[in-house]
């Protein structure tokens, strides 16, 4: 199994990616590409014993941070360790592509670079979190902080192939995370998305709402949301966990009396420790990409990135899984169905110089207009002939002959002043344009 390791991503890179590449390559197996600054990698990997590792490093000059946007790491940043990642995904050199920085502009260079599944308008993050009767899954949990309806149903089948392939449930509860079980609770967006799935039926086992408190109760297999609500929700579940585990540790560690109790319960202390770890899960897939991706924590540290390298290898993320997204999505209503043609980034691109075009037209088109009305108003002004000095046909108090000629200078008009350059303001109002573009299908 090759993986690619974007080594510059992640609030510890790269010294948490190199560490947790030394200990896949060592533990696991793996063939990894960390992907990077290569003088900065090779000097960090002259910590480790990489000796009879299958280690090799990829030079990427530029690194996409956490603050840029991910269109602008997309257009500004070509070289980035993302990108070079997801080149060598389509080329075939690897297998799978990981990293722990920007969601979002992985996502969207995913988009780019391998596109999406038929059918599937935007990918998703496919975040395992612990249950009371083992695991369930939470799709989306960041990737889109704004979603349709469609989006939240098809999240609904890629969640559900998901578990039936890699859980092995015949037919998993996906449920939609809202604020109370009613069918009149939730938004527009939730009560859309469930008529939806409530037409799916029997290939989508939908049970209806779910609320926060039953995510980690085992209500459902699948609990659908949008990415910022979902995000929230995981972040919320990780503090929880850490609260709980930082009490028991008060509780057996502070006394002589908790260090003997500790004794008797430490096996299943560490099994309660591993199931609310979020390193033990190493990472979560995006489902719906036409490749094989793992979106490791931010915060990853060297176990981390080691469990998200183990994965990356499950061959169960690979084809057959998109296969089963794909053919489940094929037995569902049209309706959640999205256009398999200009999608993506692409779609992006072209909406944006459609408007950019349009819009631009218009600009010109007031432009022109403005021009004319100050020419015309510039003729306004002009002051009328003085008497005695008409032109050539003009009449004189009323008595002169239509065919006299007055001689005499003509009058001395100063030629209207022009308008001052507006070059600088149509550059400002089209950066501010394209700016306000970007933002406009980051939200979407």
């Amino acid at each position: 199994m090759r993986i690619a390791l974007d080594a510059m991503g992640g609030d510890f890179a790269p010294q948490a990616t190199v560490e947790g590449a030394v200990l896949g390559a060592r533990e696991l197996d793996l063939r990894v590409v960390l992907v990077g600054d290569r003088s900065i990698l090779q000097k960090e990997m002259a910590e480790h014993d990489c000796r009879a590792l299958d280690l090799v490093v990829e030079h990427a000059p530029e690194v996409v941070t956490m603050d840029d946007a991910p269109l602008e790491a997309v257009l500004s940043k070509p070289q980035s360790s993302l990108h070079v990642c997801y080149q060598l995904l389509k080329r075939g050199d690897v297998d799978a592509v990981i990293s722990a920085g920007n969601s979002g502009a992985m996502m969207t260079i995913g988009i780019t670079l391998l596109g999406n599944l038929a059918g599937i308008d935007r990918p998703a993050i496919a975040s395992m979190v612990p249950t009371v009767e083992g695991l369930a899954l939470l799709v989306d949990a960041g990737a889109n902080t704004e979603a349709k309806a469609v989006n939240l149903a098809q999240f609904a089948v890629m969640g559900s192939a998901y578990m039936r392939r890699l859980r092995h449930l015949d037919a998993p509860k996906v449920g939609i995370l809202a604020n109370g079980e009613e069918a009149s609770k939730g938004t527009e967006l939730t009560r859309t998305a469930a008529a939806l799935l409530a037409q799916s039926t029997p290939h989508i086992n939908f049970i209806g709402y779910v609320e926060g408190r039953d995510i980690n109760q085992g209500k459902a297999d699948v609990v659908v949301t949008d990415g910022f609500t979902g995000n929230v929700a995981l972040k919320t579940m990780e503090g929880c966990a850490r609260l709980v585990l930082g009490n028991l540790r008060d509780v057996y560690g502070t006394s002589m009396m908790g260090r003997l109790s500790y004794l008797l319960v430490r096996k299943r202390m560490f099994a309660v420790r591993e199931r609310l770890d979020p390193a033990e899960y190493g990472g979560a897939p995006l489902l719906g990409l036409a490749g094989r991706a793992i979106i490791a924590h931010g915060s990853s540290d060297a176990k981390a990135i080691r469990n998200a390298l183990r994965a990356a290898a499950n061959e169960s993320l690979g084809d057959a899984l998109n296969r089963d997204i794909i053919e489940l999505l094929g037995q569902m209503s049209s309706t959640i169905h999205s256009p398999t043609g200009g999608k993506g980034i692409r779609a992006i691109f072209g909406r944006m110089r459609e408007r950019l075009h349009l819009r631009g037209k218009e600009a010109e088109g007031i432009r022109k207009s403005e021009g004319h009305a100050d020419a015309a108003g510039a003729r306004a002004e002009l002051p009328p002939p003085a008497a005695g000095k008409a032109r050539t046909g003009a009449l004189l108090n009323g008595t002169a002959p239509a065919v006299a000629r007055i001689e005499g200078p003509r009058p001395t008009t100063e030629p209207a002043a022009a308008p001052p350059s507006n070059t600088n303001q149509r550059q400002t109002e089209k950066q501010q344009e394209k700016t306000a573009l970007v933002k406009d299908e980051e939200r979407r």
